[in-house]
């Protein structure tokens, strides 16, 4: 292995170590809901063209949304994102901006024979993240109305292990992720009586998750002409019973007005229930890309998750079924350009619009965005076989509406880092 790969794997994996442990103080209430908020699960390559993967297939890069498309990798490939950006959250009188930035993938995609990949990867697939204080009016000694100040807090989320497969088989290609779905989420209320003589108290219910999932894909490419092909992609999973395990705790606090901090005066209550269940809910996509080989290609994707039937220990949440259309394409002016840098790089374009999966207040919440990206190839070493790209999205994203109670806008710039190499060649010279 050269030099510079260890140097360049070294960097990817500091990256990610940042990514992951981001200190940005993210706020979204909408986390509250359901398994909290579900992250943007595309390659950054992706997800400059506004999300199309599902026909999506490249010898050097790994779409883990469809995982037919690992039947087109040829050489090992190294590939990690990290994202990061604003939240700004309106309602009709006040306004919150926040920032986040996490770990979007971290995967090795692997070419066992022609037409035969192998991906391993990790991600997270949700994130919980809120933090927020209301007051209420309540009768104290019969006559006297003061108010109450609730504070409801929740982190967390949950994180895919897998391991997934893509054969080719003439013009078809079908394949399967298989993995371990983990994580806690933790929710947190907190309660202060404006009277001393009443205790601030807490109430916590920590979910622990852990359980077994899968996801089936395929694509087919019909040759349209010596240059151009087409290909129709799909993939979806069943219904899947997650098992879990609740825990709550209940205990009266001290509230410290000064630094706006409480200490634990004595526990109420801790139980540690019995393991339960948690509905994931159906989901499948579809998409086609039509493509000019080192040129141009342009796609369309549908999604929709059956997120009505989720539930929590029995419990519905307010969630309904969620559908999105994504709409982009790339374009490279000169691929084979033996000069001129910016020839040789990819732009990106897309958007996408849907229908998001929470129903509040009866309210339904449409989804919009817009991204624009571009794939920018890093120059390799002589004599190497190594391939190495940086891919950059940026992402500008709306949710809800003025009937809706809150509007959130999302401004995110996410960063791919690919390297490709022949890592599993013998030498035969020295």
């Amino acid at each position: 292995m050269h030099w510079t790969k260890v140097s360049i794997l070294c960097f990817l994996v500091g990256l990610f170590l940042v990514a992951n442990n981001a200190t940005a103080q993210d706020n979204s209430p909408y986390s509250r809901y359901g398994l909290g908020d579900l992250n943007n699960n595309q390659n950054t390559v992706n997800r400059g063209m506004g999300g199309v993967s599902q026909a999506y297939g490249d010898p050097q890069s790994v779409n883990f949304l469809n995982p037919a498309s690992y039947s087109n990798l040829m050489l090992t490939t190294f590939d990690v994102g990290i994202e990061g950006g604003s939240r700004s959250i309106t309602d009709k009188t006040a306004s919150f901006n926040s920032g986040f930035g996490t770990l979007s993938y971290l995967q090795i995609g692997i070419p066992i024979k022609r037409k035969w990949g192998l991906n391993l990867g990790l991600r997270p697939v949700t994130k919980v993240s809120y933090n927020i204080q209301e007051s209420k009016d309540q009768i104290f000694y019969d006559t006297l109305k003061m108010p109450v100040a609730s504070r409801y807090q929740g982190s967390g989320g949950l994180y895919q292990l897998y391991a997934g497969t893509g054969v080719g088989i003439g013009n078809f290609s079908i394949g399967v992720n298989v993995g371990y779905l983990f994580g806690n989420i933790e929710n947190n209320t907190r309660v202060i009586y404006p009277v001393s003589d009443i205790n601030a108290s807490r109430h916590m219910t920590r979910i622990s998750y852990g359980s077994f999932f899968y996801k089936l894909g395929v694509q087919y490419r019909a040759k349209l002409n010596k240059e151009m092909d087409l290909t129709l992609g799909a993939s979806g999973s069943l219904q899947q019973d997650m098992t879990v395990r609740q825990e709550t705790l209940s205990e009266s606090l001290m509230y410290i007005a000064s630094t706006n901090d409480f200490n634990t005066l004595d526990t109420v209550q801790y139980s540690k229930g019995p393991k339960g269940t948690v509905v994931y809910p159906q989901d499948f996509s579809a998409g086609f890309m039509l493509r000019k080989l080192d040129k141009w290609m342009v796609g369309m994707d549908f999604n929709t998750t059956q997120w009505s039937k989720f539930s929590k220990f029995g419990q519905a949440d307010s969630l309904q079924n969620s559908w999105k259309v994504s709409l982009g394409g790339q374009f490279v002016p000169n691929a084979m350009a033996l000069s001129g840098y910016w020839n040789r790089v990819a732009y990106r374009l897309g958007a996408y619009y849907g229908l998001d999966y929470l129903k509040l207040n009866g309210q339904n919440m449409n989804t919009l965005g817009f991204t624009v990206g571009a794939g920018l190839p890093v120059r390799r070493m002589p004599y190497s076989n190594q391939y190495s790209m940086v891919n950059v999205a940026f992402d500008v994203a709306h949710r809800g509406n003025n009937n809706t109670a809150l509007k959130e806008n999302i401004y995110r710039v996410s960063l791919g880092f690919t390297l490709s190499d022949r890592w599993f060649i013998k030498k035969k010279y020295d």
